[in-house]
């Protein structure tokens, strides 16, 4: 029986986990086909998607992250930016 309570538990701890990431109904893109086929029916270029399969620095697991290219150059000019502002800092 103790056993029984136990699997509950955790099943319904995991269940409540997948539901903390809110996806506003969006399909999780998980292959570069998926990529392909989203990218075709984009019109703009800035809102194609680009993805890679990356490991965070807490895991060895590799996750397949994707972004818009709006996206990409925006982080990359926040970035600059902020390169930019150590360095005018650290001169004084």
């Amino acid at each position: 029986m103790k056993i029984l309570i136990i699997n509950a538990a955790l099943a319904l701890s995991l269940a409540g986990c997948a539901n903390l990431y809110d996806n506003s109904g969006i399909p999780r893109i998980t292959s570069q086909r998926q990529v392909e086929a989203y990218n075709a029916t984009v019109s703009s270029e800035g809102e194609k998607l680009v993805c890679s399969r990356e490991r965070s620095t807490t895991s060895n697991i590799s996750r397949f992250t994707c972004m818009t290219v709006n996206q990409q150059e925006s982080l990359a000019a926040q970035a600059r930016e902020e390169i930019d502002f150590i360095r005018a800092n650290q001169s004084n």
